[in-house]
């Protein structure tokens, strides 16, 4: 999910399909009591550490969309969960450390299937028309359906014989594990839905205020920082066992996206969006009903959700304006992207600002966002 697809989805349906999800969130829900990785086990959460980072790393070499390691993750974190409670990573038992590999294996290898599907699923790792690009990210190729045996040659796993067999026989039993239930909601589902909401509110308050004078960017630029500022988190995210078993996705998402309308620009010192947009998102992100009319700032769990995102990222985030530009490029068969150099695009740095312990959104009169809004 990218920004385009952002600028381009309905907005009519937003309510219930944010009521969808939060519907679908709960029966995705699973027991943190048990499995070796939400155990806290030191080797464990390293175990899962380097898993994950496999996972990003397959996902930009088969040019996947980067949302597929959190499906992958929660494959893998699940079937862990249905695991004994004494059951952890021995890093002399070879027979556990393979259990694990394989099952590493099998989650991006289905979660890929369900997606990260892209074009001509017949091309495999060993066609000579695979060249996966150098230096340019995910920009120019579509992303490819793997073959299990492309799993295996990137596992350094293509000298075993046997490595084909295990990995058909792991991904059937994580199938059975997981009851054949595929796809749980992301915090992407929800961010992205959430951005919609601000991006609206942007809009509206372009009709009626314009920009504002001395700032550097427009409000269509606005939306698409925070977004690219919430996204950021949510990847790091998948990294912490603790926020990807114990948080809900939509909790997840919206921390972060606290977090990125707070952010400062560093330049200018001021947050990306005003304290009137933050508080009428957070109005209408309330009337939305179902369980996010219960939405409390200061709860003690999206704090420290909140605070625990900041420390993944780094201290300053660095973002281009070049992938909001709306100039058309001169050449119809170059991406969007293109129509602004790289070294002429502006460049703005954001830093992720003190989580407030409360909030006085609470005491904020309906009436006073519709009528800041529509003057």
């Amino acid at each position: 999910m990218g920004w385009e697809d952002i600028e381009n989805m309905p907005a009519a349906n937003l309510k219930d399909e944010l009521l969808t999800l939060l519907k679908k969130e709960v029966q995705y829900k699973t027991s943190r009591n048990h499995g070796s990785v939400s155990g806290g086990n030191c080797s464990d959460i390293t175990m899962r550490h380097d898993v994950c980072q496999w996972n990003y790393e397959c996902a930009d070499y088969f040019l996947f969309d980067r949302e597929v390691v959190y499906v992958s993750m929660n494959f893998f974190d699940r079937f862990m969960a249905k695991q004994p409670v004494n059951v952890s990573v021995d890093i002399n038992d070879q027979q556990s450390i393979t259990l694990r590999h394989m099952l590493a294996l099998a989650s991006l290898c289905v979660a890929s299937k369900i997606h990260g599907a892209g074009t001509d699923p017949k091309l495999s790792l060993s066609s000579s028309e695979f060249s996966p690009p150098s230096g340019t990210g995910t920009a120019g190729r579509p992303p490819r359906k793997i073959l299990l045996a492309d799993f295996c040659k990137m596992s350094c796993g293509s000298s075993c014989p046997n490595m084909l067999e295990m990995l058909e026989k792991m991904e059937m039993m994580l199938l059975t594990q997981l009851q054949w239930k595929l796809h749980p909601p992301t915090p992407t589902d929800f961010l992205s839905r959430y951005i919609k909401i601000l991006s609206l509110l942007l809009s509206l308050d372009d009709q009626h205020h314009g920009q504002v004078n001395g700032e550097d960017m427009d409000n269509k630029s606005k939306g698409w920082s925070i977004f690219e500022l919430a996204n950021y988190q949510l990847e790091l995210a998948v990294y912490d066992h603790g926020l990807c078993q114990k948080i809900p996705p939509s909790t997840l998402a919206f921390a972060a996206i606290l977090n990125a309308m707070d952010s400062k620009i560093v330049k200018t010192k001021r947050t990306v969006v005003s304290a009137l947009i933050r508080r009428s998102f957070i109005y209408h992100l309330r009337g939305v009903g179902g369980g996010f009319d219960h939405l409390d700032i200061g709860d003690d769990e999206l704090v420290n959700v909140r605070l625990t995102l900041k420390k993944l990222c780094s201290k300053t985030i660095v973002l281009s304006e070049e992938c909001v530009d709306d100039t058309p490029s001169t050449d119809a068969t170059s991406p969007l992207s293109a129509a602004i150099p790289a070294a002429e695009a502006k460049k703005f740095e954001y830093e992720l600002s003190d989580v407030p312990l409360s909030d006085d959104d609470d005491n904020l009169s309906p009436v006073s966002v519709t009528a800041g809004l529509t003057k």
